[in-house]
């Protein structure tokens, strides 16, 4: 499955974004927003309608851009016919470095900034949220730091690794060394001008595997040591306080967000409220084909979990607590 996703990324075409924004955050850092249904969105407002078609707020893996993610895009536009906006994180895709500062796992305050842009465009529009792997991790992040005031109706996580300071590192060994040879590259060649004179570049540059690199590059993202990186880019250190609803999506024959990262976390995570599993046999990493086609399971599954939530949850109405369920394909 994983073989497949990675062939038919390589062959498809880019998809056609109604337009990316780039927005400069308050330390000068550059993030981007890239819109699939912004033309329809803004024609709402623009005939003083109020703006209620639902917006899908996506976040994209550890090393990708907009059209890292454009399957689920296509399917929120096709499908569901909602809006469609990836947060692009800083020193992804082609958006400047405006400042000499990355962190492959985003940015919780970046994200703030960029949920603030979003409403301020369309106010009164149901957002929901959907991680991509590591884009999983920003998602939990910001959801567990802003707990009940989460902007968020519901979200998905696709193939998250929960504790990304042990997850990274149990990796299998292959994937392991390919992605952070891929890490290098991306982050660290690309930026070589802007990065080169943070201390710890060469350090980092000298990672063998993706564990090492996550390890290494604390003085890359802002921080003094490798111990104060993981504290605030842990999802893990605040997943607990999660009020909004969320659906996870988990299988156990991923070989990069293994299945011992999730069954180290049940004891918890079962008593989460709001919060459903389903915990698959086969799915490999956010590929999840099914039936001859071998179309993406997993996009339909959380089309289908917005669509009962946004029916279910009136926007004044208090949210009654939920069990936690567990579900096994």
């Amino acid at each position: 499955m994983l073989l497949l996703l990675l062939f038919r990324e390589y062959r498809s075409k880019d998809y056609p974004f109604d337009r990316i924004d780039q927005l400069r955050m308050k330390d000068g850092g550059i993030t981007g927003l890239a819109w699939s249904g912004w033309n329809e969105q803004n024609a709402l407002l623009k005939n003083k309608k109020k703006s209620i078609m639902p917006i899908v707020v996506i976040f994209h893996t550890i090393s990708g851009d907009e059209q890292d993610v454009k399957g689920i895009v296509e399917y929120v536009r096709v499908s569901l016919r909602w809006t469609a906006v990836v947060c692009i994180r800083r020193g992804h895709g082609n958006l400047p470095l405006g400042k000499p500062k990355i962190n492959t796992m985003g940015s919780t305050s970046d994200l703030s900034e960029q949920l603030a842009f979003i409403q301020k465009k369309f106010p009164g529009a149901p957002l929901f949220g959907i991680g991509i792997s590591a884009g999983s991790g920003l998602l939990a992040r910001y959801l567990g730091e802003s707990g009940k005031k989460s902007k968020f109706m519901a979200a998905a996580a696709i193939s998250p690794a929960y504790d990304i300071e042990k997850a990274f590192h149990r990796i299998h060994p292959v994937y392991s060394k390919i992605m952070g040879q891929r890490l290098i590259s991306y982050f660290l060649k690309r930026h070589y001008d802007s990065l080169s004179r943070v201390h710890g570049f060469d350090h980092a540059m000298q990672a063998q595997t993706i564990g090492e690199f996550q390890d290494r590059i604390h003085a890359i993202a802002g921080y003094k040591t490798k111990e104060e990186y993981y504290r605030f880019s842990n999802p893990i250190k605040v997943a607990k306080n999660i009020r909004t609803p969320l659906l996870i999506l988990n299988s156990q024959d991923d070989p990069i967000c293994v299945n011992l990262n999730v069954l180290e976390n049940l004891h918890w995570l079962e008593n989460l409220p709001h919060t459903m599993l389903v915990h698959t046999k086969r799915g490999s990493h956010v590929a999840y084909f099914e039936g001859w086609k071998a179309k993406p399971w997993c996009d339909r599954v959380v089309g289908d979990y917005f669509q009962a939530v946004l029916k279910t949850e009136a926007p004044t109405a208090k949210r009654r607590p939920s069990k936690k369920k567990q579900v096994r394909r």
